[in-house]
């Protein structure tokens, strides 16, 4: 199977690009996470009773309706990470046009690499993150929150929609019946992994010690880490003694040097032409307003595409949706830009 397979149900046409704004009337009141999901489910569980590798099934449901809306199954990868983005622009895997408050692009899902492909041998671990969009998301909680890393299924809800966010691999975990689905959800145990500090800053982290996510696991809980995404920095992307190095990026007209902490990275760091971006560069029209994503996770440093227009790559490669920068590498942006990273010297 591929890496990623899409479905959308709700009319949605590729090929606008900056799909129109669909205005509607006023926002009817929410359903419950549980009626939703029951009745999308017999709309999105064949495709995810036909998985049998570990991943995720990114599904979104229509707030207002109550109908599934579109379906993205990512699959984990050997040493790979893999990515997914959600939004309102049609270049978005999990492309939903049905609402003007949704982002053209809201959410970066990413999913951590396994050790192998056999059932049960690895968890499926993923983060997700708001890309500084104007209302972020809720969890089921009601709370708001800009990012969140679970090992286990995520319940969201942003722009309309309600997301779902449920584990692949086990076609047994898929019945016929909705209510049965629904009973054999894990309870999703939510931490908070951070104490922001004023400035926003992720300055101390707590983690969540190993025999807690182990006994959670046993009993049948699903452990979700609320968290941050990417920052309001401005142009502070580096504190006090939390150098991780820099980021150049040269552009049609200018070359620029970035100075990025680790904080930055662990969060993300937008690039692309809009002023929500901690690198801008309004001079390349080939760039999408919001373009890329670098992000240090589990140990790599990432460069992702976020449905971009005129895509992301390796100079001299295809596309890619997620580049692992490994290694001294030049990243094309668009057609006219690129970047370029350096570790500081340890």
């Amino acid at each position: 199977m591929k890496t990623i397979g899409v479905s959308l149900w709700d009319g949605q046409e590729r090929g606008g690009g900056n799909h129109r704004t669909v205005m509607r009337p006023a926002v009817r009141p929410r359903a419950g996470m549980r009626e939703l999901f029951e009745s999308a489910y017999p709309k999105f569980a064949p495709a995810c009773r036909a998985v049998d590798e570990p991943g995720i099934a990114i599904v979104a449901v229509d707030e207002s309706t109550g109908r599934a809306a579109g379906l993205v199954k990512l699959l984990a990868r050997v040493q790979r990470p893999t990515a997914a983005i959600v939004g309102r622009h049609d270049r978005c895997d999990l492309f939903l046009a049905g609402s003007d408050r949704l982002a053209l692009r809201q959410l970066a899902i990413v999913l951590s690499p396994v050790h192998n492909w056999e059932r049960g041998s690895s968890s499926v671990r993923y983060r997700v993150l708001d890309l500084k969009t104007q209302d972020g998301m809720i969890d089921e909680e009601g709370r708001e929150l800009r990012g969140l890393r679970a090992e286990g299924p995520a319940f969201l809800r942003c722009g309309g929609y309600a997301i779902f966010i449920l584990t692949l691999g086990d076609p047994t975990d898929w019945p016929d019946q909705p209510s049965d689905a629904w009973q054999m959800i894990p309870e999703r145990v939510y931490f908070d992994e951070l104490e922001r500090c004023p400035d926003s800053s992720m300055a101390r982290i707590r983690h969540l010690p190993r025999e807690r996510s182990r006994r959670d696991f046993d009993t049948h809980h699903s452990v979700v880490m609320r968290t941050v995404g990417p920052r309001d920095t401005g142009a502070r992307l580096v504190g006090a003694d939390d150098a991780a190095g820099t980021l150049e990026i040269i552009g049609p007209h200018r070359r620029t040097t970035l100075a990025v902490g680790h904080g930055t990275l662990n969060d993300g760091l937008l690039l692309g032409r809009y002023q929500r971006c901690d690198a801008v560069d309004p001079d390349d029209a080939s760039l999408s307003r919001v373009h890329a994503l670098l992000l240090h996770d589990h140990d790599r440093l990432l460069m992702i595409d976020t449905a971009s227009f005129n895509g992301t790559r390796v100079s001299g490669e295809s596309d890619a949706r997620v580049i692992v920068i490994d290694r001294d590498l030049e990243i094309v942006l668009g057609r006219k830009t690129r970047a370029r990273w350096r570790w500081s010297a340890s």
